[in-house]
């Protein structure tokens, strides 16, 4: 039988002090011993446990610290911050690739709205419309992007729907006109939502040259026009989008007269 101890940071333990011997909000380094007996190296052959471990160790470090984050925020021409933009990846430079699993989303309708009303996904993503109202709705959109549409239905029986090219599509309620939506197909996996101080926050992403753009659903500018080259790797700098807007739409009443 081999040994060999191996020494793990460990995060900082909280508790009492004298529980277990740690005392609390110390960081420590606790020994790890791997024990492997010969007939148990299987295909490892001679390679040493301590040095299969420092290697994964050493892998998980490196790609927490690959990722970066883009922050930056969106304003108007006078400063102030603008809400509900969107700042996305519009490509990914060579050598690196889309992260891989299915992904999902849900707009929701609540009181006969759609919620949210704006949705930003990537291309690939099935969305879901799951009705929590207690009435029937009938979703549909006839946007070039994306054309569907989901007949009279309750709860979550309509079927999810596949997003599979980039643009905007803009959803409605053939019962309900007052209800609308949005959803904005984006190119890449990442992109951030502006609060309402216009920050935004792009996270995990990885090293490389991106091309950074922003769109909003009131927008002068062409999101082409607001493209930035961000270099991702050590301190990434803020980013600027400064947009003009066109006044906002009034809403029409959100409530049927007739209970429907």
């Amino acid at each position: 039988m081999q040994s060999c101890i191996a020494f793990l940071l460990l995060p900082p333990l909280r508790g009492k002090a004298g529980i277990g011997g740690w005392h609390g909000s110390r960081s420590a380094v606790r020994p790890l011993t791997l024990s492997l007996s010969r007939e148990g190296r299987g295909n490892l052959g001679r390679f040493p446990a301590c040095l299969l471990l420092g290697l994964v160790v050493t892998s998980l470090f490196i790609a927490a610290a690959s990722a970066a984050e883009i922050t930056g925020r969106v304003v108007g021409q006078h400063g102030e911050g603008i809400a509900q933009a969107v700042v996305f990846v519009q490509a990914l430079p060579a050598g690196v690739a889309l992260p891989s699993g299915a992904r999902s989303a849900a707009m929701d309708q609540v009181h006969r709205e759609f919620v949210p009303a704006l949705l930003p996904i990537a291309v690939g993503t099935e969305v879901r419309f799951p009705n929590r109202d207690q009435i029937h709705h009938h979703v549909y959109s006839f946007s070039r992007t994306k054309s569907f549409e989901l007949p009279l239905y309750k709860g979550e029986e309509a079927p999810p729907v596949l997003f599979d090219k980039a643009g905007v599509v803009k959803v409605g309620c053939n019962i309900h006109d007052w209800m609308s939506g949005i959803i904005l197909v984006l190119p890449t996996p990442y992109y951030a939502q502006t609060d309402e101080a216009g920050r935004f926050i792009l996270r995990d992403v990885p090293p490389g040259t991106y091309a950074l753009a922003c769109w909003h659903e009131q927008s002068q500018t062409k999101v082409e026009e607001t493209a930035q080259q961000v270099q991702v790797g050590g301190n990434v700098p803020e980013v600027m989008f400064t947009l003009s807007l066109t006044p906002a739409r009034s809403r029409p009443p959100t409530h049927g007269g007739r209970g429907y």
